[in-house]
């Protein structure tokens, strides 16, 4: 098990308050865990109700109230389990009709759960402001502030794997603030650390979207496999890596609700969530250029005018900011948000669908806590030269009022290409730059794979080195970070299968060359160590 170093002093760096804790309850942690793992995966048709109430220590008229800090250890180790067991409820396989009785069974469990923590929480309440028998508690108060994860469960909103072109996404990123250089206020985030969700029970005092579009220093976040609603492979990586991210990203589909689980989670970690929404059901392929339904003209038509409604409320009400890059790699031909006649979509209807999401989000107030960022993808791997021309580009810009940031997909997939940054990125962010010369350019969703002579020639590592190499160049100061696609992907392209290998730790020298590159003290990264 290892660690995280978050001082309190840094803005997006969670409390070490829990660590004290840590080391006094991990026996009690531990074996709460066990028993709630054993009640509900081993026997899930056996008294839940009743294993929960003793692992969490809700006194019965035998026993005695559980010591304070105790409990409190239990309460979070209660909360880690609910969050398990919503990202099983997420994932692909649960919501297969198939599994439904299973799907129905997860759900009547968490509430279960919620239930007895909910009573524990009280009890817990009640035990900080007695002081009885003379004890006086240094435990933080049971009240969770916003991110702390303890509402209820949105419908929908799995981590499903969105696709590039010719690669997938889903997962996250982020970046970090040094105080007293215009990066905001000190924020205090739950405990997080690897393998660990936070301690529910600290309050997390979020940015607002002001604070979080001031940031100086750069972000740098990773997506990988089902967070944020699993942390155990997101940890192991940033404990790979030895350096904490600051961003996280995940997907949704247009027929999930906003889930303030996703949101809370990433806050509650320091993480600032980047959702990628698209424009079609969440199972669809990254083949389907057309789905009845779902085209540019039913969004901007009103069909889903009430869903729309319905999530900015749900996402004002959470009152957490959060980074939307709506409709990625529009000016591809892989996805049905594109301007295509395969698509029965018409010229400058992407943004006129873009435009209309985000006027209704502005009705409802929840602009106030999105960041919308445009994010096409990498130009000069189109093909067709007419899909690379600025005059291509500018058609699906929908306007400097309804954007915060541009961005772009860039993936290194050939081993015949020189392995560096100018050769990924550098056409693509010379468009941004004319098309939008006042937005800051966050690489959105970026990869190198190991396919080819990539795997024994080190151009993996060589394009990682050229990547930090490009962020320490001042002329690219308007790049404020990047996100990782640590993941290991297969994708349908024109109708050929590939598979490929983007992790991080695919292998020794390229996560050597990541571990070297993070930690250079030229790139305006401000990040906290995650110690071994």
């Amino acid at each position: 098990m290892s660690e995280l170093d978050r001082p309190t002093g840094t803005w997006w760096a969670p409390s070490t308050k829990h660590a004290k804790r840590t080391a006094l309850g991990m026996a009690a942690i531990v074996a709460v865990l066990a028993l709630i793992t054993w009640s509900v995966w081993i026997s899930p048709s056996g008294p839940v109700s009743s294993a929960v109430s003793r692992a969490l220590g809700v006194p019965t008229k035998q026993e005695p109230a559980a010591d304070v800090d105790a409990m409190q250890a239990k309460l979070a180790a209660a909360q880690q389990q609910i969050w398990k067991l919503e990202g099983k409820l997420q994932s692909t396989t649960a919501q297969s009709g198939s599994r439904s009785d299973q799907v129905t069974q997860l759900k009547a469990q968490i509430d279960d759960l919620r239930s007895q923590l909910g009573h524990a929480r009280s009890v817990t309440a009640s035990g900080h402001g007695s002081g009885s028998g003379g004890s006086t508690s240094s435990g933080t108060s049971a009240s969770a502030g916003k991110g702390a994860g303890s509402g209820g469960s949105s419908s929908g909103g799995s981590s499903s794997g969105g696709s590039s072109s010719g690669g997938s996404g889903s997962g996250g990123f982020g970046h970090g603030s040094t105080p007293g250089q215009g990066g905001g206020p000190t924020v205090v985030p739950g405990t997080g650390g690897p393998s660990n969700d936070p301690d529910p029970t600290i309050p997390v005092d979020v940015p607002t979207k002001a604070e979080v579009l001031a940031q100086q220093s750069r972000w740098y976040g990773l997506y990988t496999a089902q967070s944020p609603f699993n942390w155990a492979e997101y940890d192991q990586v940033s404990q790979q890596v030895g350096k904490s991210t600051n961003m996280v990203g995940y997907f949704q589909g247009f027929d999930q609700d906003f889930n303030a689980d996703a949101v809370q989670r990433s806050w509650t970690n320091g993480r600032v969530p980047l959702l990628t929404w698209e424009t079609a059901p969440a199972q669809s392929g990254n083949d389907q250029k057309y789905i009845p339904g779902y085209t540019n003209g039913d969004i901007t038509g009103g069909a889903f005018d009430d869903y729309l409604t319905k999530y900015a409320k749900a996402l004002k009400s959470n009152g957490q900011p959060v980074v939307i890059r709506l409709d990625h790699e529009m000016n591809g031909t892989w996805y049905n948000w594109a301007d295509g006649t395969t698509q029965q979509n018409a010229p400058g209807s992407f943004v006129a669908m873009w435009q209309h999401v985000h006027d209704v989000f502005q009705r409802e107030g929840a602009n106030d806590y999105v960041i919308w960022n445009w994010a096409p993808t990498r130009i000069d791997a189109l093909g067709n030269a007419k899909y690379q021309t600025l005059d291509y580009l500018k058609a699906y810009y929908p306007g400097d009022d309804y954007v915060d940031w541009v961005g772009m997909s860039g993936y290194y997939r050939k081993a015949a290409e020189s392995p560096t940054f100018a050769t990924t990125f550098a056409a693509t962010i010379a468009q941004l730059r004319q098309v939008a010369p006042d937005k800051r350019i966050l690489l959105s969703e970026v990869g190198a794979t190991e396919t080819g002579a990539a795997i024994t020639d080190g151009q993996k590592a060589r394009w990682i080195t050229s990547l930090f190499d490009a962020l320490a160049d001042p002329a690219n100061s308007d790049v404020i970070g990047f996100a990782y696609f640590s993941e290991t992907a297969t994708t349908i392209v024109d109708g050929a299968r590939t598979t490929n290998d983007w992790r991080l730790n695919s292998r020794a020298d390229s996560m050597a060359a990541f571990v070297a590159g993070i930690a250079r003290t030229d790139t305006d990264y401000d990040l906290q160590e995650v110690k071994k």
